[in-house]
């Protein structure tokens, strides 16, 4: 019910609902005096106008009392009228009530979606959406942000560490399954979150490389942090592509003290170029 629900647009939701009302009027026109139809199109309008203005528990209270009450002055007092019209004035609330209350819930839906357009769009541009890590806008965002309070607050002698992790040869994984890279960056990508520190922030900037904006308190943190990018290289490289070949995973790190000039785009090009010299001793080894 819900699925056919969410499928139907609200203009065609209103035009349902103005048919059904129509048919009622076309149907009792001809079949009830003038009295009964004023009254039939009295309780269309409570019917659309509490399921306007209620919320569901609202909805269910006041069906369940308007199908109690016409049942019980329709058939317990003496009421001269045929017994499908009894029927039907006692359901024509409800069915109304029900019906304008999923139009005003779609109503609010829409407007909700409207009203945060703004929010999902900065979303969608700041996360990747495979690994759900951030994306290279939000990384520079977080750098930038990251120098400046270095700058304003000289005396608390913070620095910055950069790390970089890049798969080797991902558009020969991807040549061979683009299911099975899809996977095995998801892969990578959970890993990190396990493996790095709840103060670091990870990020995804470009096809294969991943990045990670370490906080560095004092000059035993680079130390540590270099040591746990070892580790982490180590874990990530035991993944394997489509659970059979073996993957190579470059790794590099860059400290920022708060008179550094570089540039997001800058320290990505140094810890490239870094991290073609970790694969280099790698092979030489």
């Amino acid at each position: 019910m819900k699925k056919i629900r969410y499928r139907i647009p609200l203009e065609v939701g209103v035009l349902l609902l103005m048919v059904l009302s129509l048919i009622q009027n076309m149907l009792l026109y001809n079949f009830v005096d003038r009295q009964t139809f004023y009254y039939a199109n009295l309780l269309v309008f409570l019917g659309i106008l509490f399921g306007m203005m209620g919320n569901s528990l609202f909805v269910v209270i006041i069906t369940m009392f308007m199908i109690a009450i016409g049942s019980f002055i329709l058939y317990f007092f003496p009421v001269v009228m045929s017994g499908w019209l009894k029927i039907y004035l006692i359901i024509i609330v409800p069915t109304f009530t029900i019906a304008g209350y999923f139009i005003k819930t779609d109503i609010f839906l829409r407007k909700r979606l409207i009203s945060s357009r703004k929010e999902i769009a900065t979303f969608l541009q700041n996360t990747d959406a495979l690994t759900g890590l951030g994306t290279m806008n939000k990384f520079i965002e977080r750098y930038d942000k990251f120098l400046n309070t270095m700058t304003i607050r000289p005396k608390l002698n913070r620095s910055l560490a950069i790390s970089m992790f890049y798969v080797d040869n991902l558009d020969q994984y991807r040549y061979q399954s683009e299911s099975k890279t899809n996977e095995l960056l998801l892969s990578l990508a959970d890993d990190l979150e396990i493996i790095r520190l709840p103060e670091e922030q990870l990020f995804y900037v470009d096809e294969g490389t991943f990045i990670v904006i370490s906080p560095l308190f004092n000059n035993q943190c680079s130390a540590e942090t270099e040591t746990l990018n070892q580790i982490t290289k180590t874990q990530l490289m035991l993944i394997p592509f489509n659970h059979q070949q073996d993957i190579t995973i470059r790794q590099s790190m860059i400290v920022l003290q708060r008179d550094s000039q570089l540039t997001a785009e800058q320290v990505l090009g140094r810890l490239n170029r870094r991290a073609e010299t970790d694969l280099m001793a790698e092979y030489i080894v």
